[in-house]
């Protein structure tokens, strides 16, 4: 039996070359290195960005259950060093401080107990009539239009309006909240250049403030949002969340619980449109979608990597990790393990543990919106079916994805309708 994690000084030490081939920032061929990777080195180094990859499954599960060994601290920390001038920007700036993705416990748990209270499956099953309506909304704003860019047209705004219903947040500003998101996923996950990362540290600043005003406007006018359930139960736990954790909390999931789900979609929709038979299939008999959507997630995940940092010298898979090392957990190469998913560069709607995947981690951390994000897919397919079955992709065109090592999706996808 392998021995995948353990505190150990004697091991193997990764010496390979394909931590130098390994292109973090690049999505293009990602699925094909992953598998000569789990063959040649499953875990590896890759000093282009200081980090030990890990591409197994049970490798990657065995990291995100284990909050004690392996930290979640470094989980939004900037990928690329930034400049002097951006870091003086945030230093002045920004006050937000680890509350969830990127705090351990029992800080995490604590904070958690709290959030889950209403970001949970039954509060989303209640926003279902609202979903429905803003899909339809976006769908219908498609009509008489010969090409779309189903991810500018479509999918780019629909969860951010959706989670507004949560926040309390007015539809006008979601092109404003998407500028910052997009701004702040860069400066956290991208290679941008210095004078990329100052205007991202601006916007950053502004997204916080935002968050800040919205949680003072709370404090003296509650609502029934997500801000106002925080106040008003912050003192169930020990200590009590103070203001500057919810205002985190709300800057946290005014990211999270958006921008991955617009990637998702539209990895969805590309996978569904490329793959015609299945696309066929869900316009046909429609109870095929929420298993077409946990494909999509192992298929097509809109968050590759994840990032833990050891505590403590490892040993994991035969390969010895340092103490405080960076680890860059691969959920897509995780998502396409053939120990459990067979031929998993095919798209099976009706694959039967399609939804074993990790794509919403797994552990304390693992993702408190992911039934709002499944239930936005399901509801969103189901109307784009409905209204537009003979929905196609544009002929032999390029598809580009955001240069992060975290988010994936494409930038644009150009579909005919066939009305």
């Amino acid at each position: 039996m392998t021995t995948f994690v353990s505190t150990a000084s004697d091991s193997i030490i990764s010496t390979s070359g394909i931590g130098a081939r390994f292109k973090p920032f690049d999505h293009h061929g990602m699925y094909a290195f992953f598998e000569r990777a789990r063959v040649e080195e499953p875990v590896f180094f890759c000093p282009e960005i200081n980090y030990w990859i890990v591409t197994t499954r049970e490798g990657v599960l065995c990291l995100l259950r284990d909050a004690i060994n392996f930290s979640a601290d470094i989980a939004l920390a900037p990928v690329t060093p930034l400049a002097p001038e951006a870091l003086a920007i945030l230093k002045a700036g920004m006050g937000a401080e680890p509350t969830q993705v990127n705090c351990d416990p029992p800080k995490h748990d604590r904070i958690r107990r709290v959030a889950g209270r209403f970001l949970n499956a039954r509060r989303f099953l209640t926003l279902e009539p609202d979903i429905r309506r803003l899909a339809r909304e976006a769908v219908g704003a498609l009509e008489g239009r010969a090409e779309v860019d189903l991810v500018g047209d479509l999918v780019y705004e629909f969860p951010a309006r959706v989670l507004f219903l949560l926040m309390g947040i007015p539809a006008d500003d979601a092109p404003q909240i998407k500028r910052w998101a997009s701004h702040r996923v860069l400066i956290t996950f991208g290679d941008i250049s210095p004078e990329e990362q100052r205007r991202g540290a601006e916007d950053m600043v502004a997204y916080w403030r935002y968050c800040v005003a919205m949680v003072n406007d709370r404090l003296r006018r509650p609502q029934s949002d997500y801000a106002s359930f925080l106040i008003a139960h912050r003192g169930e736990v020990e200590p009590e969340l103070s203001d500057n954790e919810i205002s985190s909390l709300v800057f946290g999931l005014l990211l999270a619980g958006h921008e991955s789900t617009t990637n998702l979609a539209a990895n969805t929709l590309l996978a569904l449109l490329g793959h015609r038979p299945s696309w066929q299939a869900i316009c046909s008999d429609t109870s095929l979608i929420p298993g077409a959507v946990e494909e999509a997630l192992r298929f097509s995940t809109s968050i590759v990597y994840w990032r833990r940092r050891t505590r403590a010298a490892t040993v994991l898979q035969g390969v010895t990790i340092p103490a405080n090392a960076n680890v860059l957990l691969a959920l897509g190469a995780a998502n396409h393990d053939t120990e459990l998913f067979p031929e998993p560069d095919h798209f099976d709607i009706r694959r039967p543990n399609a939804s074993e995947h990790v794509s919403f981690g797994r552990g304390t951390h693992s993702c408190i919106g992911a039934p709002l994000a499944r239930l936005e897919l399901v509801v969103l397919l189901e109307e784009i079916v409905r209204r537009y079955p003979a929905l196609a992709l544009v002929d032999e065109q390029s598809i580009d994805y955001i240069r992060t090592i975290a988010f994936r999706g494409p930038k644009c996808l150009m579909a005919c309708l066939g009305n």
